[in-house]
């Protein structure tokens, strides 16, 4: 996931020091309350909540015809829904921003369609994508190293031979950058580097490092994401009841963000770990949710958590 560059129409038309303030309309005002108000949420990890401040400065400028206030709604949106795994609405924010958009925000949104694809599982579609922006975009930015990340992240879902040296640029791009998310994700792209070769011990290690640089953060979607990985690494060594503890902590993660595609992937993967260790009512039960969540109904998910997690 992208480092999130959330930010409020209040932070683009008041930028400029100014001898006195500007007076703007209440109508205005309003707007940017909602934003502000989706960004606090949004930084809190309460993704429902940014989701639905944002809707609300969504509607209030669409209701006043007030382009960049719904550019700017739109691309929080877009980020939110990210955040939580739901690439379908992110898309759609994406597409129905990118009109409005002028040179300043266009980056930026070509960033976010690329984070898109590889939610689809598009990685060449994100490699094209990046390929101009990296180009373009100035070293040592914020959304330079971010489209190096993701640039990364592609390479590795293709299996591409120069995935190592697209890593490597991506942790020299981090240089003197002390901790954070894109400091967590160049920690889990090396373990699964490693993972690969064969040495389980590295990746175990690059992980413990992820997990720590989310965790000062902190980052709830990250830290789900660091344990999973771990919980492959450990399916693969067949270490159960380690794996089933690292995919049980990251289910509670995705459960508090209510982020569904995540959520099903867990329980799949819960349901597998049962099997192997001879619990076939238990793999069952978390394959019957998995398919309760995967569809279009409501989720009763007090329930799913009291059956699947231990209290």
């Amino acid at each position: 996931m992208i480092k999130p560059v959330l930010i409020t129409l209040a932070a683009v038309l008041l930028g400029a020091c100014v001898s006195a303030p500007e007076q703007r309309p209440a109508a205005l005002l309003q707007g940017e309350r909602f934003l502000e108000m989706g960004v606090q949420s949004f930084r809190a990890d309460d993704y429902a909540n940014a989701a639905t401040h944002f809707t609300r400065a969504l509607d209030h400028y669409l209701g006043l015809d007030h382009q960049p206030g719904i550019l700017h709604s739109r691309i929080n949106l877009a980020e939110t829904a990210l955040a939580v795994g739901n690439g379908a609405a992110a898309e759609r924010h994406l597409r129905a921003a990118r009109p409005l958009a002028g040179a300043a925000e266009a980056d930026r949104l070509q960033l976010l369609h690329s984070s898109v694809a590889l939610w689809q599982g598009r990685p060449d579609q994100a490699v094209e994508l990046l390929a101009p922006l990296l180009e373009r975009v100035p070293p040592g930015t914020g959304l330079h190293r971010s489209a190096l990340a993701n640039r990364s992240a592609a390479a590795l879902a293709r299996n591409d031979a120069d995935a190592a040296a697209w890593v490597e640029r991506y942790a020299a791009a981090l240089h003197g950058v002390e901790g954070g998310a894109l400091v967590g994700r160049l920690h889990r792209f090396r373990a699964e580097l490693a993972r690969r070769s064969g040495d389980a011990a590295a990746a175990a290690a690059a992980l413990q490092q992820a997990l720590a640089a989310y965790k000062a953060i902190p980052d709830r979607p990250g830290t789900a994401a660091t344990l999973e990985q771990w919980a492959v690494l450990l399916m693969d060594g067949q270490h159960w009841d380690e794996a089933e503890d690292r995919l049980q902590r990251a289910l509670h993660i995705r459960l508090w963000l209510l982020a569904r595609r995540d959520t099903v992937a867990d329980l799949r993967r819960l349901a597998a770990v049962s099997e192997a260790r001879g619990q076939p009512q238990r793999a069952a039960a978390q394959r019957r949710w998995a398919e309760i969540v995967a569809g279009a109904g409501p989720v009763d998910w007090a329930a799913l958590q009291q059956e699947v997690l231990p209290q």
